[in-house]
């Protein structure tokens, strides 16, 4: 087993550099991690188990068994992929605070925000390839294998489909904002999945159901009724809030990681 050579005070060096400074070989870095061998197949190959052959077995066979196909992926295979999501990225940054990769990354010409946004960019590209991407198009070819009615629009599933990745960057950008502030994988895992089934729990809290429409919790409904042609007049509120939170959480994570500029 190797061993890492602990980097003394003496040997890091400021960043001067411009705010984005070192993004690419990062996010190279972070992309080769999936598609630089066979994992990313592996992993193609586990959310489909996942998240679009079970469809098959839990719909009836009805004459609208396509749109229950469409719906309940985007329903159950959203809250599937959010978790999905917060394993993924809950130990991206605390590992390698904890092994003093990340004093040894930051004491190189990379500043802070290159490196949250390599990671979470990088991150986004699997989830929006492997883990949605691929598992929306099989779900949508056996939705119309055992029927869809002429009335659903191909348009309006890719939105529902756009919702649950909004959904699952969120979730990404907040498991990330987490691993800079905290040491322990637990506690990041234990924080995100109490928000994600927390805010999901929202209509059970009579003086907290009235914001859920607004949220982004609202979305994995707003999703399943697009599939239909039914769109809520809150619907863009709740997906604009949910772009700003993450943009919110990223500022934040950014802002916790330049103590590590040394």
């Amino acid at each position: 087993m190797s061993s890492r050579r602990v980097i003394q005070p003496g040997e890091l060096q400021p960043i001067t550099s411009r705010r984005l400074r070192g993004f690419r070989p990062i996010y190279q870095k972070e992309l080769a991690y999936w598609f630089g061998t066979q994992r990313w197949l592996s992993q193609l190959i586990i959310w489909l188990s996942l998240t679009v052959v079970p469809l098959v077995g839990l719909t009836p066979p009805t004459s609208d068994r396509g749109i229950s196909i469409l719906t309940l992926f985007l329903w159950l295979g959203g809250t599937l992929m959010s978790i999905g999501t917060i394993v993924l990225a809950q130990g991206s940054i605390i590992e390698e605070k904890l092994t003093q990769t990340l004093l040894w990354i930051c004491s190189k010409p990379l500043s802070s925000t290159a490196l949250i946004l390599a990671k979470f960019l990088a991150h986004a590209v699997f989830i929006g390839v492997i883990m949605l991407g691929g598992s929306a198009i099989f779900t949508y070819v056996a939705a119309l294998i055992f029927g869809l009615p002429p009335q659903i629009s191909l348009l309006n599933y890719l939105l529902g489909v756009w919702m649950i990745y909004l959904m699952l960057l969120f979730t990404l950008a907040f498991t990330l904002m987490l691993g800079t502030i905290f040491n322990r994988v637990g506690t990041v895992m234990a924080i995100s999945l109490f928000v994600f089934f927390g805010g999901a729990s929202l209509n059970a809290n009579p003086q907290l159901r009235g914001i859920k429409p607004y949220t982004v919790w609202a979305l994995q409904s707003d999703a399943t009724a697009a599939v239909a042609g039914r769109f809520s007049s809150e619907l863009w509120i709740a997906m604009s809030s949910t772009i700003a939170f993450t943009v919110l959480w990223l500022l934040i994570a950014i802002w916790q990681m330049k103590r590590y500029e040394l």
